[in-house]
Parts: structure tokens; sequence; C-alpha cells
């Protein structure tokens, strides 16, 4: 391109100084400043379109690897709701039981059934974000011309995902108190007894209250990330 240009520049002064008419020469210098313009113009435009096609290329690339991450992410959430299910069941189950004596008296069946539901379980969802935070880092998110898409994409991982991850460490966070005060727990004192203190029924009233919360966030999630796929594969 810069030795077009160049060409025709010397065609130029070349056609300024010759012999010709005042008439011709303007004519000759136009058409080859036409020339020029016309030559950057395409060789611009190429350039971009180039660019263009290229970013094209990566973002779809990055789509279809984001697809294969958002699909894991389905799976861990969907194992981590099915977990706090189980946990939203147990801590139910323990938070209807009614104040007892604070008689050191057992009852063995009934410390029994607290034992199978004086569960925990400390979960945390890890995303594939790696493919995300490297593309948006690198300033490329915009360069994914579904604006629908890309819309739903920041969501979910800007917004969507750390509430998720708020949600687990307030629950995990009750679950530790629980599990502090079981451990320190003077092992005469009845399950009963200890399950029906006013510190035990508090975290169990926050985690019933937090769990349902974490169910919606997982379903929401969930629904937003398929809702991706459905997006990318259009």
């Amino acid at each position: 391109m810069q030795e077009e240009v160049t060409k025709h520049t010397k065609k130029i002064f070349k056609a300024a100084k010759s012999k010709h008419s005042l008439g011709e020469k303007i004519r000759e210098i136009l058409l080859e400043i036409a020339i020029i313009v016309f030559a950057v113009t395409l060789s611009i435009w190429l350039h971009g379109w180039s660019e263009h096609r290229h970013e094209q290329k990566e973002a779809k690339a990055f789509l279809k690897g984001l697809k294969e991450d958002l699909s894991k992410d389905i799976q861990l959430m969907e194992a981590n709701r099915n977990v706090i299910v189980g946990l939203d069941s147990n801590f139910r189950f323990l938070q209807s039981i009614p104040e007892s004596s604070s008689s050191p008296r057992t009852d063995p069946a009934k410390d029994k059934e607290i034992g199978e539901h004086l569960y925990f379980d400390l979960r945390v969802t890890q995303p594939n974000i790696g493919r995300y935070e490297g593309f948006k880092s690198s300033g490329k998110i915009e360069t994914i011309e579904n604006s629908v898409l890309k819309e739903k994409i920041l969501i979910f991982y800007q917004q969507t995902l750390p509430n998720i991850a708020y949600g687990e460490n307030y629950v995990n966070s009750i679950q530790q108190k629980m599990l502090d005060l079981l451990v320190e727990k003077d092992e005469k004192q009845p399950l009963v007894n200890f399950i029906s203190s006013l510190k035990l029924k508090s975290l169990l009233n926050l985690g019933v209250h937090n769990f349902g919360v974490n169910l919606d966030s997982y379903d929401k999630a969930i629904a937003e990330a398929r809702a991706i796929i459905e997006e990318i594969e259009k």
C-alpha cells in the first residue's frame, strides 16, 4: 500500500511539472489523488474487515467454550442445590423439636433421631469463570454482537454468581456456628436439650430462612445459564 501511494504521489509531481496545459495537469493530478484516496480507503476497509472477521472468530470460539463451562456449572449448582434441599429438610425437623426440660435425663431414641438429622455440609460453588474473566479482561466482551446474549452473560457473571457465593458463605457460617456449639456441648447434655436451646433455635431459624433464599438463587442461576446456552445455539 505504501508503495502504491508513493508511486501515485510521484505521478502527481510529474504531472505538475509536465508541459501539458493547465487543464490537463489538473485532470491528471485529480485522477492520481482520486486513485490514492480510493486505495487508502480500500486498504482501511479491508483492514477493518479482516480485524472484524478475526474478532468474530475469537468471539465464536469463546462462546463455544463458554457453553461447555456453563454446562459444567449447571451440574455443579444442581448438585449443591440437592445438598441444600437435604440440609433444609434436616433443619426443619430439628426446628420442629419442642423445648425440653433442662433436666439431664436422656432419651436414647430421641437423641438417635436428632443425631441422624444433625448433619452439616459446607458447600461452595466454584464456577468455571477463567474463560470469561480472560475474555473480559482483554476487552473482548464488546465483540459479541448479539446484545441480548452479551447482557445475559454479564448479568450471570457479574451479579448472579456473586449472589450465590454470598448466600453460600452465609449459610456456611450458620452451620459453622452450630458445629462449634456442638463441639463445645457438655457430653452429658441430651441432644434434645441442646437442639431446643435458644441459641440453636435461633440458628436453625436463620438456616431454614436462608436455605430457601439459596434455593431460589440456584434456580435463578441455573435458568440463566440455560438461557445463555440456548441463545448461543441460535
